[in-house]
Formats: structure tokens, sequence, C-alpha cells
């Protein structure tokens, strides 16, 4: 049964204080399949959606990391912690009883857009081929860059100070645990994040997504999860004939008569049954620059 489960991708519920990869050993215990991968990381504090990739659909991992992601966080004003959230240690008090829930508003509204953000020590970021994370836990400080990051939109849900609570959309990148330090900043108080669930990721919700205690019955199940073509349902769909569809699967890149995407793009490249052939990025002129080839079967779509 476990080759139901193979070249999937399937949208696990992370419970609290496991990491990802807690969950992926869990997967391993349950079910036999030899390449089991993921296309984004959770905190242990952190609950909700994580993509776990088997087989040929550990390649989509970085296509999959770029798809909006929604998070539902609560946020404590009054202390900050060395972890930026609530199982750290607190390093800054100070007073909230001046803040309003008409004063959070307008803050964050401010971080909508693009702009830069530092992350924080207590990730898996590396400096010199060392995790930021065993740094911190060193008490060591490195500077780190800034990096871009993108919020599409930020919802207040509920305000019972001095815990507020948000929905956030946002691109890949973005450190929710920063995002709640830097909204105290501009509040003028000391802040952290108490805690976050992931909702989504693209079209993938976590209300679909199986339990990580449910893998035992994870091959039983009338819909396991996607097929790599569904999963990529986002990209563009250009349809090959015969001829190229054949070449491609060889690696050669075919060229395209017309306009079949914009130039940069990232697009599915599927033969005439639909089924997935390559990943590619249309250049000028129809040329298509492969960037994945798929030869095995696409199960599940």
């Amino acid at each position: 049964m476990e080759d139901r489960l193979d070249n999937l991708v399937i949208p696990v519920n992370k419970s609290h204080g496991l990491s990802t990869f807690d969950v992926i050993r869990r997967f391993r215990k349950a079910v036999k399949i030899r390449k089991v991968g993921h296309s984004g990381t959770l905190d242990p504090l952190a609950t909700g959606l994580v993509l776990l990739l088997t087989g040929d659909a550990t390649k989509l991992s970085s296509y999959l990391m770029d798809l909006p992601k929604t998070y539902i966080a609560d946020i404590e004003l009054g202390s900050s912690t060395d972890t930026n959230d609530a199982e750290g240690k607190v390093v800054e008090t100070g007073d909230w009883s001046g803040i309003t829930e008409e004063a959070i508003l307008p803050v964050l509204l401010s971080f909508l857009g693009r702009r830069e953000q530092i992350p924080p020590m207590f990730s898996a970021l590396k400096h010199k081929g060392v995790p930021l994370y065993t740094l911190a836990r060193r008490g060591e400080q490195v500077e780190r860059r800034p990096r871009e990051v993108e919020t599409y939109a930020l919802n207040l849900l509920g305000c019972r100070l001095p815990v507020f609570r948000i929905e956030a959309v946002c691109a890949r990148g973005m450190y929710m645990r920063v995002l709640a330090e830097e909204i105290g900043a501009k509040l003028g108080v000391p802040a952290h994040l108490k805690s976050l669930v992931r909702t989504k990721i693209g079209q993938f919700d976590v209300d679909s997504a199986v339990p990580d205690d449910r893998f035992d019955g994870l091959a039983d199940m009338e819909k396991p999860g996607f097929g790599i073509t569904e999963a990529l349902g986002h990209l563009r769909s250009v349809e090959l004939d015969e001829q190229q569809a054949a070449g491609v699967r060889k690696g050669a890149p075919p060229r395209m008569d017309g306009p079949s995407a914009r130039t940069g793009e990232i697009v599915r490249l599927v033969d005439g049954e639909g089924r997935l052939c390559a990943l590619a990025e249309a250049g000028p002129a129809g040329m298509m620059k492969l960037r994945r080839v798929f030869i095995g079967e696409d199960r599940g779509s």
C-alpha cells in the first residue's frame, strides 16, 4: 500500500513541540518510503501546515516554498525574549497599559509590502558553516544581513491585551517571531510571539491535512495527498507535442511556436495526456530552459 504514497505532496498538521524533522521521522517509521523531504520547516513552538514530499515530489521543494503562506499569531506585549518567542528567556520588560486596539491597527498596516528584516540568531541560517542557533546557545552574537521580505496582508483578529491575534499572509523568508518583536518596537513596548499556527501554503490548507499522529492509516485514505501535476497547479501549463515530450524526457529543451509564457516565468511542460514532463523557465523567442525533468509516473494527480 505504501506505493500509493510515493511521488506525492502530503499536507500534514504538525503538533506543538515537534520539529519538522521529528515529523519526517514519524512518517518514515510509519511508511516505508525511501525518499522523503519537505518544503519548509516550522519551529517546534508552532503548529499547523507542513508539506511532506515523497519520491519525485522532493524535486518540488523550492517551487512550493515560493508559495504565499498564511499564519495566525498571538503576540504578547510587555516582554521580549532572547528567542523572540514564548520559549525564550525574558531579556526586557515594559509597560503595555497605554496601548489600545486603535493604536495597533495602523502599526500593522505599516508592515505591508516589501521591506528588509534582520533574521534572528535563533534560526537555521548558517555563519561560516555553523547554524546561528548553535552560536546563540553559546551566547554568541554575529552580524546578520537584512533580507527582503514581503507581507501581502495583516489583519487584526482579536485583542485582549496584553495579547492580540493577527493573521498574516506573506512570502517565503518572513520570520514571524521577528515580526512580533518589530510590531512591539513600533508600539514602543517589548513584545514576543506567544503562539503560531500556519494555516495555508498556497492552495494547501491545514483543514485538509493529516495529523502527524495518523500516518499509519494514510495509505488507506481515499486521497492521501496531491500528485506532482496537481500540486503545481499554480504554475501555467504548456502542452508539448509527442516529439517535444520525448525530447524533454531525454533532457532536450523545446522551442515553442508563438507566445506561451512570459520571459522568466516558470511553467509546467505537459504531454498530450496532461502528464508532467518538466518544469521550465520561459525565455525569448519561445525558447525553454529546463529546470526539472520528470521521467517517472505521476501518481495521484
